[in-house]
């Protein structure tokens, strides 16, 4: 089998894969929605972060 042809096939099969570990992370993420609203879990502020207090910025 040609080496060219063998690469093709496995960057197809990568490409389809990331598409559909992608679309299970949105249903995932609608779920975890879905979920903390019947909890009652409201969206929290912004996160912190490393640069919040950043000693260069002033």
């Amino acid at each position: 089998m040609n080496f060219g042809i063998l690469i093709g096939i496995a960057l197809a099969i990568a490409v389809i894969a990331s598409v559909a570990a992608w679309i299970n992370t949105q249903i995932i993420i609608k779920e975890l929605t879905a979920i903390k609203e019947k909890l009652g879990i409201e969206k929290s502020g912004s996160k912190t972060s490393l640069f919040d207090n950043d000693l260069d910025s002033n």
